[in-house]
């Protein structure tokens, strides 16, 4: 790879759109996205090329595989959080008259790509796609599924997913004000999250995963996954914020303390297992000792009465024959 020198502006604004949309844009999206004139992007597009930094598989453009390490360097991102493969499900509890005949309606919207796909056995279920450069809106007759195709950045996951609810807000309230009609209602639940991974960006773990060239999946339950691979951009990805910061503190804590792990912990717990039986039984020991001096101190107590009534007996006896031999005399 030939040496990278500074990115100008224009540089920069390809770079980053690609960096954000990974699977890769077309030409006509990019003249979008960046507001460049044709002339210009082609220009700027081969030039990044020839540096090696991005590729163009027609018709797409896109970073170069294990380019993305690098490109965020260039383009100095310090986030450290991703989300990606997002999607919805929002129930659609009322709609107007017409959208039982929904297709003549959504196909003139100009802004979106548009296609009649007909699903289900038999085309029972026929649905409404749109497609615009960061959705894909499928249109149901009793639901909406609604699947992102940008990527969310932050120094937090939980960052991530408020810019990715906010998006879909914005979407929503579009559709709404587009056809003049409220799909929703006020106090009921309409939308779930059907997917979604976080991904920990440039990952101790995941790179030494990525260089022996394995990867592992950890499946909590059908809805909590985690796993490492070597996807870009590479790290430990999860589909829920929370593992994200759990696997923050595991990774750390391997990594600065070095704890054992269990099968060392299994080994150590083996070897002492004797020592550890010759204490309990030497405890146990004790314990009867200190059982039978317990036994002979409640007994000793219970007679202290008896001993003083016959100490003071014995007083009132010797004082009476003092007297009597004084008499004597």
């Amino acid at each position: 790879m030939k040496k990278v020198c500074n990115l100008s502006n224009n540089d920069k604004e390809i770079i980053r759109n690609l960096y954000e949309n990974r699977e890769g844009l077309r030409t006509k999206t990019l003249l979008k996205l960046t507001d460049l004139k044709q002339r210009v992007l082609y220009k700027r597009l081969n030039i990044l090329k020839d540096k090696g930094l991005i590729e163009n598989i027609s018709p797409i453009w896109k970073i170069v595989n294990g380019g993305i390490g690098k490109c965020a360097i260039l383009l100095k991102d310090s986030k450290i959080f991703e989300l990606h493969n997002l999607s919805y499900i929002v129930k659609l509890l009322k709609t107007p008259e017409w959208w039982k005949n929904r297709k003549n309606y959504l196909i003139r919207l100009k802004e979106w790509q548009f296609k009649n796909i007909n699903f289900g056995k038999g085309n029972s279920n026929p649905y409404q796609q749109l497609i615009n450069e960061n959705f894909v809106i499928q249109c149901y007759p009793e639901s909406l599924i609604i699947i992102a195709r940008k990527r969310y950045y932050a120094d937090d996951p939980y960052d991530t997913i408020k810019q990715a609810i906010n998006d879909v807000i914005a979407i929503l309230e579009w559709f709404c004000e587009r056809f003049r009609f409220d799909f929703f209602n006020n106090g009921i639940p309409h939308i779930q999250t059907r997917n979604n991974d976080f991904n920990r960006m440039n990952d101790a773990l995941a790179n030494r995963v990525k260089k022996e060239g394995a990867s592992f999946l950890v499946e909590l339950d059908k809805r909590r996954k985690v796993w490492v691979d070597m996807s870009e951009p590479f790290g430990k990805e999860a589909n829920y914020p929370e593992a994200q910061e759990i696997l923050e503190k595991q990774t750390k804590d391997l990594l600065i303390n070095k704890p054992p792990v269990l099968s060392e912990v299994w080994k150590i717990t083996a070897e002492n297992s004797q020592d550890l039986n010759i204490l309990i039984n030497t405890m146990n020991s004790y314990g009867s000792h200190i059982k039978s001096h317990t036994e002979s101190i409640i007994a000793l107590s219970k007679a202290i009465p008896q001993l003083t009534r016959l100490l003071k007996e014995t007083k009132e006896e010797n004082k009476n024959l003092k007297q009597r031999r004084l008499s004597d005399f």
